[in-house]
């Protein structure tokens, strides 16, 4: 039983950081080269940084690059609206790099809270 806890444990110890990597990156399960740790990095600092600009407005667009990876994208700041009383933001992003599937769009909606900006 109590090996049986332990291996739970361990388990959803495991599992934690990979859900938490999974929710930033809206380009999963797509056909083009994954995104890697570096990627997604870039990926949430350009979205942070265009998020967090005193200038943002609708169109406002923030570049990034993974020249390891090959893989380079941008965020464009959408409109706002409001969820569950927070100030939210949609954004667009678009990748390009290697594979099958070379040019990629996704979209997201966040949300500023007290701790920072979170996918709503």
């Amino acid at each position: 039983m109590r090996c049986r806890s332990l291996l739970l444990l361990c388990l959803v110890a495991i599992a934690l950081p990979v859900a938490a990597s999974a929710q930033i990156n809206p380009f999963r399960g797509g056909r083009g080269t994954p995104l890697n740790a570096e990627d997604l990095k870039a990926l949430q600092d350009a979205t942070k940084q265009l998020l967090d600009s005193q200038q943002v407005s609708v169109g406002s667009t923030e570049s990034w690059n993974n020249t390891k990876s090959g893989i380079a994208g941008t965020v464009t700041a959408g409109s706002t609206l409001q969820r569950h009383g927070l100030a939210c933001r949609r954004t667009s992003y678009q990748l390009t790099g290697p594979g099958a599937e070379p040019d990629r769009k996704a979209a997201l909606v966040w949300c500023k809270s007290k701790t920072g900006w979170k996918i709503g």
